[in-house]
């Protein structure tokens, strides 16, 4: 069950959301009749009575790249002389990421004239277009995430996109700024999924903190974000997407946000403030030992120091917990070694964009080397490796029939969980330092008549990992148990296909041992950084009987060398 944050006195009361409501009903009418651009003429932006602060610093490589009219966004490189926005073939995260202008901060840190020079040329660029109606994906360029972060990236970089600009320059900008603000003000908290509801959102109340002729609307923009963090932060701290590089993007907008409440000398909402506390644990949560992320629900490993960072500005300490009940996973850790596994079912619609099909897959590291893990996910979410990465046969797991354990809707259809999603089921036990974890789901049993169970067990010291499958019904149904190794594993099969040899590179050695299936070995790609690189898979393969099916394994620390 969620549960919202409590009220305190110097919280602003929430809003009805009745005349939110009728203002995006206008919207929708106006767009319908093709007038909506007309409607957003208005006052003008003043100059921000306060610039936000911006505490994470850009990329000067990526800055100097700006200058030299090379861009890469969402895993493209595209070299544009002008503006990114008009790229020909560019892909939607481009567009996303080219109209948000967090970029912005790559220029800032690069320094320099050339890239000062350069950020206020490409800002004006995007102005004239958008006044002529000329603003290539201006559909993509207007949605409320997208205008929320263009928005608050203006703000944090106002004084220096406007020192040595004319006047005209100025007041092009300042125009510019009342419109989106504007839109904001009409669409944020209406429109968005996954995350990006919350990023209109916060764009919107950075404005009424920055901007003294939106001040009036502070108290509905500060509401509305209430209203979404309740559903959007579960009461364990996990986002509703359940998406760990989700859980850190959401963790750092919102540290970024209480900022600019303090630097405003405005008190910081309790909802905003126990979201934040709520969040942090759980970025602990799902880091392995090397600092990065489990590639859970469209995630990459991340940037370590970044996730450093976003953690230190949290200011929440404490160790990470052992579950996340809400969520739906679990951590086990015993010795060097860390298990955490997937027991939950898809996110509800509208935050089920990152959803994967990997209901109860599992990863493994030891000490900061990666064993077992899930393929990832690609940087470009319309490359060939975008519907691939999120299907069961990319997590380490079992499948039945190479069908995927929830439903995946087509890219073409936008990316989400289908109508049939898989339920779970888990318990875990925990006696002397050692953890027992049961887990199921049913997804199988329409189409193949078999339900799925997996039992792990984590013994003390951490050098001895058990597992059993089961599938329970129907016989002559084939079945996969993928287990999917980091490319720095070095594999080989052992004792006539019955066990294998795992090598990390620090010299460790573990071993895999089944029965109850045959072993094999064969390619698989990792996506943990993103682009795609070759790694190694273990499969184990069966056909379920009259019983069903039953396949045991065993990961133990090889004590010997060799």
């Amino acid at each position: 069950m969620r549960t919202g944050a409590p009220a305190m006195d110097d919280d602003p009361t929430p809003p009805s959301h009745f005349w939110s409501g009728l203002k995006y009903g206008a919207v929708k009418v106006a767009r319908g009749a093709g007038l909506y651009g007309m409607t957003l003429a208005g006052r003008r932006a003043p100059p921000p009575a306060i610039i936000p602060p911006d505490p994470f610093a850009g990329d000067p490589e990526r800055g100097a790249q700006i200058v030299d009219g090379a861009f890469v966004f969402a895993g493209e490189r595209i070299a544009q002389a002008r503006n990114p926005w008009g790229a020909i073939g560019a892909g939607p995260g481009w567009l996303e990421e080219a109209n948000g202008f967090a970029w912005l901060g790559d220029l800032v840190a690069h320094g320099g004239q050339a890239a000062q020079d350069r950020a206020r040329a490409l800002v004006a660029d995007w102005i004239a277009a958008d006044t002529a109606g000329k603003l290539e994906a201006g559909e993509v360029a207007w949605r409320a995430d997208v205008t929320g972060r263009r928005v608050w990236s203006w703000l944090v970089r106002y004084a220096w996109l406007v020192e040595g600009a004319s006047d005209a320059e100025q007041t092009a900008l300042l125009e510019s700024l009342g419109r989106q603000v504007r839109h904001l003000s009409r669409v944020a908290g209406h429109e968005g999924r996954d995350e990006g509801r919350l990023a209109g959102i916060a764009g919107y109340v950075v404005a009424t903190l920055c901007l003294a002729n939106w001040a009036e609307e502070r108290r509905e923009a500060i509401g509305l974000m209430g209203e979404e963090l309740e559903p959007a932060i579960l009461p364990d701290g996990c986002h509703a997407t359940r998406s760990p590089r989700v859980q850190v993007r959401v963790l750092k907008e919102l540290t970024g946000l209480r900022d600019v409440f303090r630097a405003a000398q405005q008190p910081v909402p309790t909802a905003l403030q126990t979201a934040i506390d709520r969040m942090a644990p759980m970025v602990r949560f799902f880091r392995h030992g090397d600092g990065g992320l489990a590639l859970f629900n469209d995630s990459r490993e991340g940037d370590p120091s970044e996730i450093d960072s976003v953690l230190a500005l949290a200011d929440a300490r404490g160790r990470p917990p052992k579950r996340a009940p809400h969520g739906g996973f679990e951590r086990l850790v015993a010795g060097r070694l860390c298990l955490l596994v997937d027991v939950g079912a898809p996110p509800p619609a509208g935050y089920d964009g990152h959803a994967h099909a990997g209901a109860l897959s599992l990863e493994v590291s030891a000490g900061q080397e990666r064993l077992i893990v899930n393929c990832g996910a690609a940087l470009r979410p319309d490359s060939d490796w975008s519907a691939a990465q999120r299907a069961t046969a990319a997590h380490s797991v079992l499948g039945v029939g190479d069908t995927n354990s929830t439903e995946i809707a087509r890219l073409a259809e936008g990316a989400g969980a289908g109508k049939r999603r898989a339920r779970t089921e888990s318990e875990r036990r925990e006696a002397e330092d050692s953890i027992w974890l049961d887990v199921a789901h049913d997804r199988y049993w329409q189409r193949f008549g078999v339900t799925y169970r997996r039992r792990l067990f984590l013994a003390a010291g951490g050098e001895d990992l058990r597992g059993q499958e089961s599938l329970e019904g129907e016989a002559g149904q084939a079945f996969t148990i993928r287990f999917h190794l980091h490319p720095k594993v070095q594999v080989s099969l052992l004792h006539n296909h019955t066990a294998a040899l795992l090598r990390t590179p620090s010299g460790q050695g573990w071993r895999l041992r089944a029965s109850g299936a045959d072993m094999g070995l064969t390619d698989s790609v990792y996506l943990g950084r993103g682009e795609g690189k070759r790694s190694q898979q273990l499969i184990l393969t069966g056909v379920t009987g009259s019983d069903g099916a039953t396949v045991k394994w065993a990961l133990q620390r090889e004590t010997k060398k060799g």
